[in-house]
């Protein structure tokens, strides 16, 4: 069985979510807020005391990029991470973005005025600013970050755009990343999240 550590606003544990789901793999979820992460038995699993963190028997894993690699490479490999180098590649640019751009941007930005953290807000924004037009356009000529299809990219690079009200970002600005949240929400079994329901929930 497959142990999720993570919360359920944590965007990064909602990208392995994602793809759990649409493997329709069964997982078992461990809620592990900030005060858990600090707790000697948590640190033991991983010493970077971070969310997501996955648990396959004696195998573990942190970092939600490096999971998506896993899984994908584990059960649709080519189909989710390249069929070609080229692919491969791209894929592997939209993993940098997120971990990147996404995440001291838009999940910056997201820690601040949701939950009050202390950031460097003008940086944030300065990113944020910087990188939104790049994925709007990209997304303009295309359903899919890349590989013309759902990849692992698509599941990085997605929870924090479809979250960026919380960011206090009106996504209607950026209409092409709307609708390709939205068409990731439509997938069957998709995982609503705080946020980001699923398309056509009542």
């Amino acid at each position: 069985m497959i142990t999720l550590y993570g919360t359920p606003l944590s965007g990064n544990t909602h990208k392995v979510r994602i793809a759990l789901a649409l493997l329709g793999l069964p997982w078992d979820e461990r809620l592990t807020d900030a005060a858990a992460r600090q707790s000697d038995a948590f640190r033991a699993l991983t010493p970077m005391a971070q969310i997501p963190l996955y648990v396959e028997g004696d195998f573990s894993l942190r970092d939600s990029q490096a999971i998506l690699v896993l899984l994908a490479a584990r059960h649709r490999p080519g189909d989710w991470d390249g069929r070609t180098p080229e692919e491969r590649g791209e894929v592997a640019l939209w993993l940098s973005h997120a971990a990147n751009e996404i995440a001291n941007g838009p999940a910056a930005l997201r820690l601040a005025r949701k939950f009050g953290l202390d950031i460097a807000e003008e940086h944030a924004a300065a990113v944020t600013a910087r990188f939104l037009p790049v994925i709007d356009a990209h997304l303009e000529r295309r359903d899919w970050l890349a590989g013309g299809r759902l990849t692992i990219a698509d599941m990085a690079a997605s929870p924090y755009l479809a979250l960026t009200g919380d960011a206090g970002i009106d996504i209607a600005d950026w209409p092409a990343i709307h609708a390709w949240t939205r068409r990731i929400a439509a997938l069957p079994a998709f995982p609503a999240m705080p946020g980001w329901p699923a398309e056509g929930a009542a």
